[in-house]
C-alpha cells in the first residue's frame, strides 16, 4: 500500500512538472523555485567515499539547496520518501557513442542511415535509455557533429529526454593529414589546428583525437602534433581526449597535454608513470570487448582481425587497469557505449571493481572524478548545495554490493523525476 501511494505521488509530480509554463502560471508572476525533499535510508558521499544514513536532500528548482543526515523538511515542501535505498549522485559516463545503433536489419554496419535525421532518431532513443539507467551526464566521444550537437541542444531545451551531453563531434584521425608529407611538420600542425577550429565552429564541447601507432610502433601523431591540438582547443576553453591503446601512443598523448587517455589497453611501466605524473585520466572502457564478443552475431561487418583484437582486449584489460591503479593513475569510468550497450552503461562500474577498485572508488570514478575530468566539478557528480538536482537511487548498499548499480529504481535530473519504480 505504501509503495502504491509513493508511486501515485511521483506520477502526479511528473505530470505537474511536465505542464507548459503557461498552463501553470496563467501569466501570473513567476513563482519561487519549487521546494522538494527526497528522503532515503542511505546516501553516498562521493567525495568522502562513504555512506551516510538517514539521508535528506532539499531541492529548490533544479538545484540542491541542502543535503545531509536527518535534515528537517522545510514547511510546505513536497516529500518523496524512497525508503530502503541508497541515493547516489547522478552517474556520469565519460565515454559514450550515443549515435551508434543497430540498424534496420537489427545488426550493426549493414544498412546505413539515410541521413542525419534518421541517425538522430536512433540517438534520441539511446539517450532516453541511458538516462533511465541512471546516467544523468555523459561525454560523447566521436559522432556526427550534425547529430550530436542537435541532440545535446534538444536535451538542454527539454525537448527530448537524455543525459546532459558533452560532445566532441567528429574525431581527429590521420585522414586529416592525407596528402601531407611526413617530413613537412609545419603543414601537419597547420592541418591539425584547422581541424580543431572547424570543430569549435560547429559548437562542440571537447576535442577527440584518434591516436595509434604505425608498423614501426611509432605514434601516428607525435607529441608536437598532440600539443598543437591541445593548444588550439584551449583557445576555445576545451579539453582534449585521446583514443590510444598502445603504450607509445599513450605516452605521446600524455606528453602532448591531453586531459584523458581513452582505453590505454597495453600500458608499460613508463606509460603508467607518465599518466600518474601528469595526472591524466585513464578511461579504460573495460566491459566493451565482452559486449562485442557476447553479441558477435549483431556485428557481422567486423573482420577476423577485429575479433582477434577484441579477444586480446578481453584477456588483458582487467590486469592492465589494475596495473594502472596500483601505479597511482587517475581512473575514470566510461562505458564506450556502442550499439546495444546504451542503457547498460553502469556495467562499467562493476568491471572497474573487477579490476581492483573498491566499490567506493568505482562509484567515485563515475561521479565526482568524472565531473572533474569533464570540467563540471561542483555542478554534477556530488549531492551538495549548489549542484544540479541529479539523484539516482539503487536498492541496498552499493559499497557492499556494487552489482546494484544495474538496478536503478529512481532517476532525477535537474529536479525532474524521469524514473520512479514502485517497490514492495
Amino acid at each position: 500500500m505504501r509503495a502504491a501511494r509513493l508511486f501515485n505521488l511521483l506520477l502526479a509530480l511528473l505530470v505537474t512538472l511536465s505542464l507548459p509554463n503557461c498552463a501553470r502560471t496563467q501569466n501570473r508572476p513567476a513563482p519561487t523555485p519549487t521546494r522538494l525533499v527526497v528522503r532515503a535510508a542511505r546516501m553516498f558521499d562521493a567525495r568522502a567515499g562513504r555512506i551516510v544514513g538517514d539521508a535528506v536532500v532539499i531541492l529548490e528548482g533544479d538545484h540542491i539547496a541542502a543535503a545531509g543526515p536527518g535534515l528537517a523538511a522545510p514547511a510546505g515542501a513536497r516529500v518523496i520518501d524512497l525508503g530502503d535505498v541508497t541515493l547516489l549522485p547522478g552517474l556520469i559516463d565519460a565515454h559514450t557513442h550515443i549515435t551508434y545503433h543497430y540498424d534496420r536489419t537489427g545488426r550493426f554496419g549493414i544498412s546505413w542511415d539515410s541521413g542525419p535525421d534518421e541517425t538522430l532518431k536512433f540517438a534520441k532513443e539511446n539517450a532516453r535509455v541511458t538516462l533511465l539507467a541512471g546516467i544523468t551526464t555523459a561525454r560523447d566521444l566521436g559522432g556526427d557533429s550534425r547529430v550530436v550537437t542537435r541532440l545535446r541542444d534538444e536535451i538542454n531545451r527539454g525537448e527530448t529526454d537524455g543525459p546532459r551531453l558533452v560532445v566532441s563531434g567528429d574525431p581527429l584521425t590521420p585522414s586529416a593529414l592525407r596528402g601531407v608529407a611526413e617530413d613537412d611538420p609545419g603543414e601537419r600542425v597547420k592541418r591539425i589546428r584547422e581541424f580543431v577550429r572547424a570543430r569549435v565552429a560547429e559548437g562542440v564541447d571537447v576535442i577527440k583525437v584518434f591516436e595509434g601507432v604505425d608498423e614501426g610502433g611509432h605514434p601516428l601523431f607525435d607529441v608536437r602534433e598532440i600539443s598543437a591540438a591541445v593548444e588550439e582547443a584551449a583557445r576555445a576553453g576545451l579539453r582534449v581526449a585521446v583514443h590510444a591503446h598502445e603504450a607509445a601512443s599513450v605516452k605521446a598523448a600524455v606528453r602532448g597535454g591531453c586531459a584523458s587517455v581513452e582505453h590505454g589497453s597495453f600500458l608499460d611501466d613508463e606509460a603508467v608513470r607518465e599518466l600518474a605524473k601528469h595526472h591524466v585520466a585513464l578511461v579504460p572502457t573495460l566491459y566493451l570487448p565482452t559486449h562485442y564478443l557476447e553479441h558477435r552475431e549483431r556485428f557481422v561487418a567486423f573482420d577476423p582481425f577485429t575479433w582477434s583484437f577484441f579477444e586480446r582486449l578481453r584477456a588483458g584489460n582487467l590486469a592492465n587497469a589494475a596495473r594502472a591503479k596500483k601505479g597511482g593513475v587517475w581512473v575514470v569510468s566510461g562505458s564506450d557505449a556502442v550499439a546495444g550497450l546504451h542503457g547498460n552503461n553502469p556495467r562499467e562500474i562493476i568491471w572497474l571493481v573487477k579490476a581492483g577498485l573498491t566499490p567506493a572508488e568505482a562509484l567515485r570514478s563515475a561521479t565526482v572524478d568524472a565531473a572533474s575530468l569533464l570540467g563540471l566539478e561542483g555542478k554534477v557528480g556530488e549531492i551538495k548545495p549548489g549542484a544540479f538536482a541529479d539523484l539516482v537511487a539503487v536498492p541496498g548498499d552499493p559499497t557492499k554490493d556494487i552489482g546494484v548499480v544495474e538496478h536503478v529504481v529512481f532517476v532525477m535530473k535537474g529536479g525532474k523525476v524521469f524514473k520512479a519504480e514502485a517497490r514492495p
